[in-house]
């Protein structure tokens, strides 16, 4: 689906007509170019959508910051950091600590880092893709509800049905959960000869 197609969807879940464009001057393209970026931002953090994650060696940073051994870049377009990991621990069950602070060197532009304990680390990831032809059927689904929620108020006067938009928009995250969890199984090793991927 594209964008278009996408905030359409939207639109019909309020029972309103579609539009021909985001370009088009009413109302309906107005709340869609204030609310689709924030909802989009809003569902890459809700959940590690397999078709854009991403596992990615880190960049070390110069900083340094009091507990931690090793401070990395934060990925560019980068919405939410799962794990960080380096080769002998990307296979095993125990979670590596880390946590993502923003730079002290870098503040006034809202830049953020990841500490961590590890050299040479890794990290698993939510990249923001903006190629709408990436995006999972449910994902594109879930989206479009989360739009059409967060619009309700503003577009047809209504929070009661924002409110069951986001209920529906809720059981289509938990079906995109589900389904995911029945498509990867991998059991831990002791060793790895991980080998960097970007999915």
């Amino acid at each position: 689906m594209t964008q278009l197609e996408i905030c359409n969807l939207a639109l019909n879940h309020l029972g309103m007509n579609s539009i021909g464009a985001l370009t088009d001057d009413n109302p309906s393209a107005d709340a869609l170019n204030v609310y689709y970026t924030i909802a989009i931002d809003d569902i890459f953090r809700e959940f590690k959508w397999p078709f854009c994650t991403v596992r990615a060696a880190l960049v070390e940073s110069t900083e340094e910051i009091l507990g931690w051994d090793y401070i990395y870049v934060y990925p560019a377009n980068a919405a939410t950091v799962w794990t960080v990991f380096d080769e002998a621990t990307v296979d095993t069950k125990d979670e590596q600590e880390f946590e993502v602070l923003l730079s002290s060197e870098d503040s006034s532009t809202g830049a953020k880092v990841i500490c961590s304990n590890l050299q040479d680390a890794y990290a698993e990831y939510t990249y923001k893709t903006t190629d709408t032809t990436l995006y999972d059927p449910k994902f594109s689904l879930a989206l479009s509800y989360k739009i059409a929620a967060s619009m309700a108020h503003q577009l047809i006067g209504s929070s009661e049905k924002g409110l069951k938009l986001l209920e529906i928009y809720n059981l289509v995250l938990y079906e995109a959960k589900r389904i995911s969890g029945m498509e990867k199984i991998k059991k831990p090793t002791q060793t790895s000869s991980y080998q960097n991927s970007r999915g």
